[in-house]
């Protein structure tokens, strides 16, 4: 604990007023010490001997693709669908996706299989009755898209 010095005191003549802030100059003086030190000696620690290391025979994963995203609102009855940011009719759902999953990832592009086993995520108002969300994913499915995951909002925040 540290003693006031000035202002007024409400105790007995010559009495300091007991202060209960801590008293950080030493911890600033130590640190600097530290910085000090560690910046000596962070140069020596460094190795002068050169060798030669063997060259690397992994090969950098590949980025994962974009993902495809097809939006569900529903307008007082209306259902309105969206593929990327473009809407689609639920009968051209299929050909859209499969464009749009094309086009979001052009190195498998040419590989049918490769383009149908792509994760489509699908993401609904929550107005949206849920039978307009299983008719989309029926028709992914009947395109031949099986991984499917329904997006949902964190509320936790």
């Amino acid at each position: 604990m540290a003693g006031k010095i000035a202002g007024p005191s409400r105790g007995g003549r010559g009495r300091a007023e007991v202060n209960a802030d801590p008293n950080v100059i030493p911890f600033i003086d130590i640190m600097l010490v530290l910085l000090i030190i560690f910046m000596i000696a962070a140069p020596i620690s460094t190795v002068d001997i050169k060798v030669a290391m063997p060259d690397s025979k992994i090969q950098p994963s590949k980025r994962p693709p974009r993902p495809t995203w097809i939006s569900i609102q529903d307008n007082n009855g209306q259902v309105r669908v969206y593929v990327m940011n473009d809407e689609v009719s639920l009968a051209d759902l299929g050909e859209k996706t499969y464009k749009a999953v094309q086009d979001n990832t052009p190195t498998i592009a040419a590989d049918d299989f490769q383009v149908r086993d792509q994760r489509i995520y699908i993401r609904a108002d929550a107005e949206t009755p849920y039978r307009n969300v299983v008719r989309v994913m029926n028709r992914l499915q009947d395109k031949g898209f099986t991984k499917i995951g329904l997006v949902a909002e964190d509320r936790r925040r």
